[in-house]
């Protein structure tokens, strides 16, 4: 537990640990710039952040039958993105050669389950209200056309996506886009295969996805490649089960460059200026009190002292 303010146990099913954020004056200060912009967004209406998902015996058994952290996995997932990328190649080979961008794969090894102690998620939050998307990541989104794309469910508006209370939002944060995929295998690992142990198996996750940063370009050129990717995703070829669906949970890939953040940013600064703000007229309401206090004292001696002396009574 991060906090010591305690939130309905019915929404903290699962393991992982919890933070209430009520407002951005509750982020950790020293988390990534970037990220603590981003939830700062999330803080606003008051939120409940799921962060370290610490591995015990059970998830470790969970992990190995799944086989998502075998090489055998990780080659097929490689073999998938590389056909996703060559089929973008192929259309859009000049775009491409000019962005100069270039898309990692994962480090296809098995890892020694036996010291995996923890995973750690970057934007995993439910709210303390219903709220939407748009609502969300106001100021961050500047122009949501161009700036979201959604894969899986037809239909699914970005404008007037809703989140219920009690529901969780699950993104990573991509701040290289040549990263995404990777960010994509985090996503599947915690949020498919561990998602009851993260958050339990009775919450319901109603969207989740990546912010990226970096170049406008890029997050074409990355979105192509992926909406490819969730189409090779379900063929029997690379045998990626289990695996992300889309069609079940809708998918977002959001353009969030440092540049649109300026907004929360200044949102951010407004409320520290305006907490200090306040702060500052108590202070000068309980001066103003005590200054009053004293020339009532000084006003009370000096009657005390002429009743003293109508008496005769020397003090």
């Amino acid at each position: 537990m991060l906090s010591s303010s305690k939130p309905d146990p019915s929404r903290m099913q699962g393991k992982a640990d919890y933070q209430c954020l009520r407002s951005p004056l509750n982020l950790v200060h020293h988390m990534g710039e970037y990220e603590s912009l981003i939830l700062s967004r999330c803080a606003s209406p008051g939120c409940i952040r799921r962060e370290k998902l610490r591995v015990d015996k059970e998830m470790s058994r969970k992990l190995a039958e799944s086989g998502v952290l075998t090489d055998g996995y990780m080659k097929r997932f490689n073999a998938a993105v590389d056909a996703a990328c060559n089929e973008y190649s192929k259309r859009l080979k000049e775009c491409h050669d000019e962005s100069h961008l270039t898309i990692s794969r994962l480090d296809a090894k098995t890892p020694d389950l036996k010291k995996v102690t923890e995973f750690q998620a970057d934007l995993c939050v439910s709210f303390d209200e219903d709220t939407d998307l748009e609502t969300i990541f106001k100021d961050v989104i500047d122009q949501p056309a161009a700036d979201v794309k959604i894969f899986g469910q037809p239909g699914v508006s970005y404008e007037h996506f809703e989140i219920r209370k009690g529901e969780y939002m699950c993104f990573e944060i991509t701040e290289k886009p040549g990263k995404v995929f990777e960010k994509l295998f985090q996503v599947n690992r915690l949020y498919n295969v561990l998602k009851d142990d993260m958050i339990g198996a009775d919450t319901k996750i109603a969207a989740m996805g990546l912010l990226m940063n970096g170049k406008r370009e890029e997050f074409e050129i990355v979105s192509l490649c992926m909406r490819e990717f969730f189409s090779l995703a379900s063929d029997a070829k690379y045998d990626l089960a289990p695996m992300v669906e889309p069609a079940r949970i809708p998918f977002f890939l959001m353009y969030t460059p440092y540049r649109n953040i300026f907004g929360v940013m200044q949102d951010l600064k407004n409320t520290v200026e305006s907490k200090f703000n306040k702060m500052e007229g108590k202070f000068n309401e309980m001066d103003g009190k005590f200054n009053r206090m004293d020339s009532k004292l000084d006003e009370l001696n000096r009657t005390m002292g002429l009743v003293l002396k109508h008496l005769n009574i020397v003090p």
